[in-house]
């Protein structure tokens, strides 16, 4: 009797740890997914291609953003996402969805770059998050955009996008 005490006590307390196990959602992995998209007319049309900019000429750089999550969780799940410009001029910043409303970056004098910070929603069927740059290269030399994302989503799925400034043509 004295046993059976013992494993009914050890089978309760088994029970409760199992209840109290981190659920599911734990085990759901993240995914994001960044196109980068140029355009030199005026934001009028954007391509995935752009070999060269000139210095002092304006473009529009829009970075596409979306979280995948594996599993639907309890919970709205949000990363941010940062996208940091090195030598470029940003002359407006705006959601896609929201032009007029600019969006105000961190600028780092150290290394002559701006950074921005978004939240970006996941989902097992995400929508894109698209925000607009309009830029002007500040010197000639090859740019990188870098959009690093949160804990949430492993830097493997962080993104780089190059772009060259040139001299600017003699007119």
């Amino acid at each position: 009797m004295k046993n059976f005490k013992r494993i009914i006590a050890l089978v309760l307390v088994t029970i409760i740890c199992i209840c109290m196990l981190p659920s599911c959602s734990e085990d759901v992995k993240y995914e994001a997914h960044t196109r980068f998209l140029y355009s030199l007319d005026g934001g009028n049309t954007f391509k995935e291609t752009l070999q060269e900019v000139p210095v002092n000429s304006t473009y529009y750089l829009a970075v596409e953003m979306q979280v995948v999550q594996s599993a639907e969780t309890d919970k709205e799940m949000i990363t941010v996402a940062t996208i940091t410009i090195p030598n470029t001029n940003v002359v407006d910043c705006y959601l896609d969805d929201h032009p007029g409303v600019t969006v105000n970056g961190t600028t780092n004098t150290l290394d002559n770059s701006i950074s921005y910070k978004f939240n970006v929603v996941a989902g097992t069927s995400p929508s894109k998050f698209r925000v607009v740059f309009e830029c002007k290269p500040l010197a000639e030399g090859k740019a990188s955009i870098l959009v690093q994302y949160d804990d949430l989503v492993s830097e493997s799925w962080d993104a780089t996008g190059t772009i060259k400034y040139v001299a600017a043509e003699n007119q």
